[in-house]
């Protein structure tokens, strides 16, 4: 697709001046539910995007302004090459989409509740594993070329994102373990994957994305084990910040193990 090419070059474009981020929320109540987020802010795409498509375009394509919401309940019968039981976990979530070329705000936000921590590493495999992704989330419910322009930002266009990343790790909860670990094998496979070196690539050239996980748990943490992790005064919040572009390089930098 022209455009998508187009957005590509914005990405490389980016790569000199720009960041992206993106904010993991893991939040665990007393009762072992609670709510799983995921924040991208691609906003300094906008300026850019103008620059080379042109606002005219843009506006053409139904880009100029978005902000909606689209619930998960009326979309997961759609999404192919789910089970039934990752279509319940998927159903009670949202997305949020907000594009505004004047503002210069391109964002959006997963939201997804779990009855069960049991239910929340089913739902972190489900996220993480391919079988679906932030551009299979917005492909068909955005105007021409956004699900596109989503997919690009965050490291990939037709068929891959952010969460293929998320994919080589095992993901493991259970009261009082959250765990995330490298499996070498899903990395190794990784990167035979031609896009890993364009983002290193890029990442020699300036790029950063800058990823957040923040993990709120209902008890005081006994230990972690990521030396970037910071604790909050009351030991129930744990935030790692860092930037994702390092992580393929060090992937066990991205893994942790919080017992609380």
């Amino acid at each position: 697709m022209k455009f998508f090419k187009i957005l590509s070059t914005v990405l490389l474009a980016l790569s000199f001046t720009g960041c992206l981020d993106i904010d993991e929320k893991i939040e665990v109540r007393k009762d072992g539910s609670g709510d799983y987020a995921m924040k991208v802010d691609m906003s300094q795409m906008v300026e850019m995007l103008q620059t080379y498509v042109g606002r005219d375009e843009l506006a053409k394509k139904g880009m100029e302004k978005m902000d909606t919401t689209i619930y998960m309940k009326d979309l997961v019968d759609t999404l192919s090459g789910l089970s039934a039981e990752r279509k319940a976990l998927l159903a009670p979530g949202s997305v949020h989409v907000k594009l505004n070329l004047d503002e210069k705000v391109f964002t959006t936000s997963m939201l997804f509740p779990y009855t069960s921590q049991d239910n929340l590493q089913k739902l972190y495999t489900t996220m993480s594993d391919g079988s679906l992704g932030t551009t299979q989330l917005l492909r068909g419910l955005t105007p021409m070329g956004q699900d596109d322009m989503a997919g690009a930002a965050v490291g990939g266009g037709s068929g891959s994102d952010i969460n293929q990343f998320n994919g080589i790790y095992d993901f493991t909860s259970r009261d009082g373990l959250i765990r995330k670990k490298v499996n070498m094998d899903k990395w190794k496979e990784l990167q035979q994957n031609p896009q890993l070196d364009q983002l290193k690539e890029a990442g020699k050239m300036g790029l950063e994305i800058l990823y957040t996980t923040t993990v709120k748990l209902p008890r005081p943490v006994i230990r972690v084990d990521n030396p970037l992790a910071k604790l909050s005064e009351d030991k129930r919040v744990v935030m790692i910040r860092y930037n994702l572009i390092d992580v393929f390089e060090h992937p066990e930098q991205f893994g942790f193990t919080i017992e609380y």
